[in-house]
């Protein structure tokens, strides 16, 4: 989030019962144009948020410090582009990097046992 925050906004699916993402300033549970729903059924709970460097401590903070698993995917997008997304509770396969996310910062991820590298 933080690499990405900064004219952005991010969006929840799944089970957001027991977070407190709708109560953040901004919450909408509309699609945008490039934040779309991915589960039609069953229909999950769906939330957009703006995503600027003074929201990422709150987004935090509304999921409990870690990603539940009741959240099924996440994506970000910024400026109008998707940037970011995992689908399928992270599943390394279904992970989307749009061209504003760096190569250092993959790296770092995988140097953080956050991220596998692709097999080639």
């Amino acid at each position: 989030m933080k690499e990405l925050a900064g004219d952005a906004h991010i969006s929840f699916e799944g089970d957001l019962q027991g977070t407190g993402l709708l109560d953040l300033p901004g919450a909408s549970i509309e699609e945008s144009e490039v934040l779309k729903r991915n589960t039609f059924w069953p229909k999950q709970g769906f939330v957009v948020l703006p995503l600027e460097a003074d929201a990422v401590g709150p987004i935090i903070a509304a999921i409990g410090g870690t990603i539940p698993h009741a959240v099924i995917h996440i994506q970000i997008e910024r400026a109008g582009n998707l940037e970011f997304g995992a689908y399928d509770n992270f599943h390394s396969q279904s992970m989307f990097f749009g061209d504003a996310v760096t190569q250092s910062f993959l790296d770092s991820l995988v140097a953080g046992g956050l991220l596998m590298r692709p097999v080639e």
